[in-house]
């Protein structure tokens, strides 16, 4: 309205500032500019009272005197950083000593700002008026990242819920299936469709284990249960699992080992780790090609490794295949996301048993994934 003047209230009008200083003259003239410039003021002669007055007056801003016997005002806003949310709170120094190693010290222990005595008014309403607008939108900026998080868990858990919600009708599934293919063992074509559809179930199975796991690991890891393997009698039956798949394709599975070559690990995991490197052979490689599997010692554990004659990994592409929701498209030119969560699934179990995986080269076509998993560590040995 014309001749009427407008009265914009400023964002810090009536904040809570806290005022430490042991000098009574100090704190009286601090106290009178912050009223002036319409601020609620509380005052405290040391440290300990400073400390003392923080969870009932709750102060937006510290103003805080280096200079005080007994607990100086370093020692004073290294506690306040140590409380919770102490981070947030700012700190402005005060004082009259133009020592460069002072700054130093005050910025080592986390204060917001400096000024030094006798402090101007303006200069003073400026400063915290600048602070406490940059603290407010990092306070801001904090609550906003909470919130995402937040959202985040919540999108993950439900995504686990539905997950973990599919298992139950799978499971009918592949007990069906199981069934149909004992009723149909007269009728070979039948029969070869209904494994199809088994082994389909089973691959669709380890992939929603994958998935749970994958989450549990990124919470609370990957807890082993290990035991003895033997690999001379283990590769064998894991092979087993895939053999309808691969003679579906005319593909060749072959393995070798050591007769008594044998390592510690949690078996299922561990299978579960070789099913999908086999499977992706399968998967990526033509028909009528073949696929190796060996186990062999080395100074430091066993090494395993699937050879293919697919079409390869590109060079900059083998630390990223391992990626949650990164595989390569049907060329091996490039990546793009997708589903692909079997490798980053092999690279947690690896790593929970203290090992790790990777892809080289398979000349004169192909790819080699190579896991390799450590001796178990001994445990402290009883005292005789």
């Amino acid at each position: 309205m014309d001749g009427e003047a407008i009265f914009i209230r400023r964002a810090d009008h009536g904040a809570r500032i806290l005022v430490v200083d042991d000098d009574a003259l100090a704190r009286r003239s601090v106290r009178a500019m912050l009223e002036h410039g319409f601020y609620q003021v509380e005052t405290a002669a040391g440290g300990e009272e400073a400390l003392a007055l923080l969870p009932t007056y709750k102060p937006e801003l510290v103003l805080l005197d280096i200079q005080m016997p007994d607990m100086d005002g370093l020692e004073v806003c290294h506690r306040i950083r140590a409380l919770p949310n102490g981070e947030l709170l700012p700190i402005i120094f005060l004082t009259g000593d133009e020592r460069p190693e002072i700054h130093a010290q005050a910025l080592r222990v986390k204060g917001d700002d400096f000024l030094r005595k006798p402090v101007l008014s303006a200069e003073l309403i400026t400063r915290i008026r600048s602070l406490m607008r940059l603290k407010r939108l990092q306070a801001e900026i904090q609550e906003e990242r909470d919130n995402l998080l937040d959202l985040q868990k919540q999108r993950e858990q439900l995504f686990e819920f539905i997950v973990h919600d599919l298992k139950n009708p799978l499971t009918a599934i592949q007990v069906g299936l199981e069934l149909l293919e004992d009723r149909e063992h007269k009728n070979p074509t039948s029969q070869v469709q209904v494994r199809r559809l088994r082994d389909t179930a089973h691959s669709m199975g380890r992939m929603i284990q994958n998935i749970l796991d994958i989450g549990r690991a990124e919470q609370v890891g990957l807890e082993l249960r290990k035991t003895r393997i033997p690999f001379v009698t283990w590769i064998p039956a894991l092979l087993k699992e895939l053999e309808s798949q691969a003679q579906s394709r005319s593909h060749g599975l072959s393995w070798d080992c050591p007769d008594h070559l044998e390592v510690e690990a949690d078996q299922e995991f561990l299978r579960r780790l070789l099913l999908n490197l086999i499977e992706n052979a399968l998967k990526y490689s033509p028909a009528g090609s073949n696929t190796h599997i060996q186990a062999r010692p080395t100074e430091k554990g066993v090494r395993l490794e699937v050879s293919d004659q697919g079409q390869g990994i590109p060079e900059h592409m083998r630390e990223r295949i391992f990626a949650k929701f990164v595989r390569l498209d049907e060329t091996g030119a490039s990546t793009r996301s997708g589903s692909g969560l079997g490798l980053a699934f092999c690279q947690l179990v690896a790593e929970a048993h203290e090992g790790r995986i990777w892809v080289e080269e398979n000349l004169p076509r192909g790819s080699v994934f190579v896991v390799e998993i450590p001796h178990a560590t001994a445990g402290p040995q009883p005292a005789p």
